[in-house]
């Protein structure tokens, strides 16, 4: 294949999708994901094997599975190519396959020059028990994989320790009684792939949340979403709501683009640039619109295995593997919690129980005085008929993870007496309407004792994160995600 830049930008394409390692493959995945026929993708593979790029073994049989292994990084790949071209000379050749993938070649030059005097990445890795699930803002409910949401993409407001800050907006305000909100954005905003991000993605993406099942109960009062100019957007309600900007500091809100490959893009700090069965990969974005992580880049890597011998027991960053360590505490716990119907015998009822360990342990520590029970996703009520064993992570702001909660939990499900759905939605009602935060805070508690003391809500246990960071990473804190904020990170070279 003769022209270097367009294989480059092939083999970018494939390790995106397979990442380094064996996997399994299919050769019509080869031939949608270039757009080719099927047949060309046999001269495709040629090619890459004769640069030794990848190693392919193919399989007798039309449905059989072929075994691939990317060998290199296509950055790498890319740098051999441009020594060739610089030794002969040949610049404007060299600046054109530094430029593969809509790189600016400018850019890629002074990165290539220092790659060529030694400089090294600083590069942090994150041993994981689990595949990730796709970081879909709307779709993913698992701590860890909004913890990502919140390191890739951007939202129109921030919280951090409870404090209320701009991200994408800078300013924002409320009609006199707090049913219009218009907030004031960023110009220049740029998404990972360099396009600009504008309001019609914010509109889009606010938009879409308030229609997403999981999410329908906490924004059902928004009525719309408009953009009135190229730098203000417009949220307008059906009731009062004075937190709306907290809510929508939240992992779900978080505004995105579907890309011409078919997948989403954002604008946040850090940018997916492979995200395979075996690892994703999470790369520096240089057009961040605040201030640029100092890592460069941070791998997560799926080990099953590791679950059984209790190695991802906790989170961890690491910078290598063995290392000294050390093992930071949280004071934001994952809250376990029981909602049932107190006016109907436990054993008569069906518990949807939380598919992770920790509630399925619960459970099993008091089953003798429950009924049957169901296994549900994390985070997924769709399914509760009677009762729920659950968990409440407070993020990076517990007020608005409690209402939230306090919004999405089925207390329909339950046949509760429709006088006390009634006061329970207009407590949450009072809440949203009250705008002094810390009024709003009593208003919330006094909710949340009223529920218990009905025994219609039951606090189980209280579990704080645990974090295990290599002792050379600095700026590690632990958040209520039960990580630390990667684009604080860095590594002292002392």
């Amino acid at each position: 294949m003769k022209n270097i830049k367009r294989k480059l930008e092939f083999y970018e394409q494939l390790f995106g999708m397979f990442g380094p390692g064996e996997s399994e493959c299919q050769i019509s995945q080869f031939a949608e994901l270039w757009s080719v026929t099927e047949r060309h993708v046999f001269t495709l593979i040629k090619a890459l094997e004769q640069d030794k790029w990848i190693h392919w073994h193919a399989k007798s049989g039309r449905n059989k599975r072929a075994s691939l292994s990317c060998l290199i990084e296509p950055i790498e790949a890319c740098y051999l190519e441009a020594h060739c071209l610089a030794e002969k000379g040949r610049v404007d050749e060299l600046l054109n396959i530094l430029s593969f993938g809509g790189r600016d070649a400018g850019k890629e030059l002074q990165v290539f020059l220092n790659h060529a005097s030694g400089t090294t990445k600083q590069v942090v890795y994150i041993p994981f028990h689990r595949t990730i699930e796709p970081l879909h803002p709307h779709k993913v409910l698992r701590r860890t994989e909004r913890f990502l949401i919140m390191q890739t993409y951007q939202r129109l407001t921030q919280t951090e320790n409870g404090k209320l800050t701009g991200d994408l907006a800078y300013h924002w305000a409320a009609s006199q009684d707090a049913t219009v909100w218009q907030f004031q954005v960023r110009s220049h905003v740029l998404l990972h792939d360099g396009t600009a991000l504008n309001t019609e993605d914010m509109v889009r993406s606010l938009t879409e949340l308030t229609l997403h099942p999981h999410w329908a109960s906490c924004y059902q009062h928004v009525s719309a979403v408009k953009r009135v100019s190229d730098n203000l957007i417009e949220v307008q309600l059906n009731q009062p709501d004075w937190h709306l900007p907290r809510m929508l500091a939240r992992a779900e809100a978080s505004v995105f683009r579907l890309s011409t490959a078919h997948s989403l893009v954002g604008s946040g700090a850090f940018s997916v640039d492979v995200f395979s069965h075996n690892m994703l990969r999470l790369n520096r974005n240089d057009r961040y619109s605040h201030q640029l992580p100092i890592i460069d880049r941070a791998e997560v890597w799926f080990y099953p295995d590791w679950a059984v011998s209790k190695q991802c027991a906790y989170n961890q960053i690491r910078l290598q593997m063995p290392e000294n360590t050390k093992t930071l505490g949280s004071e934001c716990p994952a809250v376990f919690l029981y909602l049932s119907n107190p006016r109907v015998a436990d054993e008569l009822k069906t518990i949807a129980v939380e598919d992770t360990s920790n509630a399925q342990q619960l459970f099993e520590q008091d089953n003798s005085v429950y009924g049957d029970s169901i296994t549900i996703d994390y985070g997924d009520y769709s399914q509760v008929s009677d009762a729920l064993l659950c968990s409440l992570i407070e993020e990076n702001d517990p007020f608005s993870a409690w209402l939230s909660l306090l919004l999405r939990l089925p207390f329909h499900a339950l046949g509760l007496s429709s006088e006390w759905q009634d006061f329970i939605q207009s407590q949450l009602d009072a809440i949203r309407c009250e705008p002094n935060l810390d009024e709003a805070w009593k208003l919330l508690n006094a909710l949340k004792e009223w529920l218990q003391e009905e025994q219609i809500l039951t606090e189980l246990q209280r579990e704080t994160f645990q974090f295990e960071v290599s002792e050379r990473l600095k700026g590690t804190q632990v958040n209520g995600f039960g990580w630390s904020q990667l684009n604080e990170l860095w590594v002292d070279q002392v």
